[in-house]
């Protein structure tokens, strides 16, 4: 199916709803805005229907791991993550600043040394390792605008500064009572 908007007149559109979501921001006292992500793990299968908001994504692994290969692995999700919240903050740039863009793609690449978080090998990192992000682009726009813009990504990019300049996390198990 055709696209109802090119992406310059998507990108017009989203510069109005970011001036007014902003609008809004100033208007209000300050407070984040609570995020949640939950897993319910489903017996027999161990899929992970991970639930955000109304939406759901299917996790699992593949069948080295006893999965179904039914969706991605958690460090897929998380590169996924990256790329969409990359995409998305090149978007709000783009739009503040009237850029011509015309297609606009996002690529993360890392890996894994499963050794790792398989507890075969103490010197294998446990983490994704190696990870980058390439923005690939078509449109009206000089390399200076895209080198400020990608300047930016690195600036205001939530997930990809998750990543770069980890939070603390606080854990705990609880029982579930019968």
């Amino acid at each position: 199916m055709a696209p109802i908007w090119s992406l310059r007149e998507f990108l017009a559109r989203k510069r109005q709803a970011l001036a007014a979501f902003r609008a809004r921001l100033r208007e209000q006292p300050p407070a984040p805005t609570p995020l949640r992500a939950t897993v319910s793990v489903a017996a027999g299968t161990g899929l992970r229907p991970v639930r955000v908001r109304d939406h759901t994504v299917l996790s699992d692994s593949g069948p080295a791991l006893g999965g179904y290969d039914l969706g991605p692995n958690a460090p897929e999700l998380l590169l996924a993550a990256m790329a969409s919240c990359i995409a998305h903050s090149a978007l709000a740039i783009a739009a503040d600043r009237e850029l011509a863009l015309d297609d606009l793609q996002v690529e993360v690449t890392g890996q894994i040394d499963y050794r790792g978080a398989m507890a075969v090998s103490d010197e294998a990192p446990i983490a994704p390792t190696d990870l980058r992000y390439t923005v690939r682009y078509r449109g009206e726009v000089s390399d200076s605008e895209m080198a400020a813009l990608q300047a930016d990504l690195e600036r205001l990019c939530p997930v990809l500064l998750a990543v770069l300049q980890p939070q603390a996390l606080r854990g705990q198990v609880e029982r579930i009572e019968a």
